[in-house]
């Protein structure tokens, strides 16, 4: 708990439009991350937070800066090049629609088996399904379930699938990337729960990315704002929601129905 596993420092983003038209998604991002912690990503669409996430996973290049995890620089790694990185392991994403993100053709149990296939030592793989199952218990998934297609489970148990998959390895750093967005007020307070409990369990750290600024406020320990590309304001979340300096931050906070004071 004592250093920063994880720095971002200075990342950029550019996108060539074509016909001499750059577009800036993400500019001079830096802030850092110790294990254990939650940080807060929100921002309105388009201001690069999904962009921001998906450099740090290595789905995509940075223009500049760089990204270390547990201080080794994995800024040149991408693609095909991180996957086979001994670092890959421990980044997991977490999606918005886990429908979307799930292989239509593979049982949950296929599908939490993946990174295990994939990612894992020989005997990791030796011992898949035992994997499998301790993480579909952890995320509340009955293991009933796990011969299951995706089209064949509820909601909150896709998502429940989701989660197991990024857990299955017990990685440093899970991307959450809205995973309760498209579930119902009660369902998500479930997930959120969950996430919480495994963050205390593994020592896991969470990039926590939102557009509801309430949950954000109940979950993070630190609160990045967005706004078109830059990152306008950072800082501990109860300082932020408190006292913002950002003016941008001063509307978003205006515009909420109902803050709610205690933590998850």
């Amino acid at each position: 708990m004592s250093h920063d596993f994880l720095e971002v420092i200075s990342l950029s983003k550019n996108f060539d439009l074509g016909r001499g038209q750059i577009l800036k998604a993400v500019q001079n991002v830096t802030f850092s991350a110790a294990k254990g912690k939650v940080i807060g990503l929100v921002g309105e669409s388009g201001s690069g937070k999904s962009t921001l996430v998906r450099m740090i996973a290595r789905l995509i290049p940075q223009s500049s800066g760089e990204v270390l995890l547990d201080r080794i620089n994995i800024s040149p790694l991408v693609g095909s090049t991180f996957s086979r990185h001994p670092a890959r392991r421990d980044i997991q994403m977490v999606f918005q629609d886990p429908l979307a993100s799930l292989n239509p053709r593979f049982r949950a149990r296929r599908a939490i088996a993946d990174p295990v296939l994939r990612l894992g030592t020989e005997a990791e793989k030796a011992r898949v399904d035992e994997l499998v199952e301790q993480a579909a218990t952890r995320t509340g998934l009955p293991t009933e379930l796990l011969d299951r297609f995706p089209h064949e489970l509820s909601g909150g148990q896709r998502a429940r699938v989701d989660i197991a998959r990024a857990i299955v390895l017990t990685p440093k750093l899970v991307i959450l990337d809205e995973p309760t967005s498209a579930l119902d007020a009660s369902l998500q307070a479930h997930v959120v729960r969950t996430l919480m409990a495994l963050r205390d369990e593994l020592d896991l750290t969470y990039i926590f990315v939102s557009h509801d600024l309430n949950l954000v406020r109940l979950l993070a320990d630190e609160i990045i704002v967005m706004y078109q590309g830059q990152a306008v304001e950072q800082g501990d979340t109860q300082q932020v929601f408190h006292d913002p300096s950002n003016d941008y931050t001063k509307t978003l906070l205006a515009a909420l129905p109902h803050m709610p004071s205690q933590r998850w």
